[in-house]
Parts: C-alpha cells; sequence; structure tokens
C-alpha cells in the first residue's frame, strides 16, 4: 500500500549569512491519497499552492516565502 506524507518544513531561518541557515520540520502528516494531501496542505497556507513534481517522485510546493510543502510517497508493507 502506499500512503503520502505531507510535510511544512520550515523557512524562516534562511537567507542569513553563509553557515548560520537551516530548514526545519514543522509537522507531517499522512495522507490515504496525494489529493487530500494537497487540500491539506493548501489549507493550512490559506491560498491555492501551485505543485510540482521533482524527478524523484515527490511534489513540492517550492519555495512559498515562510514555508514549503512536500509530498513524499511511501510504501507500507
Amino acid at each position: 500500500m502506499i500512503v503520502y506524507k505531507l510535510r511544512s518544513e520550515n523557512l524562516t531561518n534562511l537567507g542569513g549569512r553563509m553557515g548560520t541557515e537551516y530548514t526545519f520540520d514543522n509537522w507531517s502528516k499522512l495522507f490515504n491519497n496525494i489529493a487530500d494531501a494537497k487540500k491539506h496542505a493548501e489549507k493550512d497556507y490559506g491560498k491555492p499552492i501551485e505543485w510540482k513534481e521533482n524527478s524523484n517522485g515527490n511534489v513540492s510546493s517550492g519555495d512559498l516565502s515562510y514555508v514549503m510543502y512536500i509530498i513524499e510517497p511511501t510504501k507500507v508493507e
């Protein structure tokens, strides 16, 4: 079975001096389908998101200034 892990990545500590920048996850949640994961991210962000598929199979919102959402298909055995 495949589930979809939605991660909210905090980008507020980017833009500083080199070597001091870092990101961290705000939260992550699992969903049965990708549509529900996208809907939850858009509700959390408060606006529609233009999703992009990455070469590794993940779907990402890209940099939204202070946050980025990543959806990763995950196989559950």
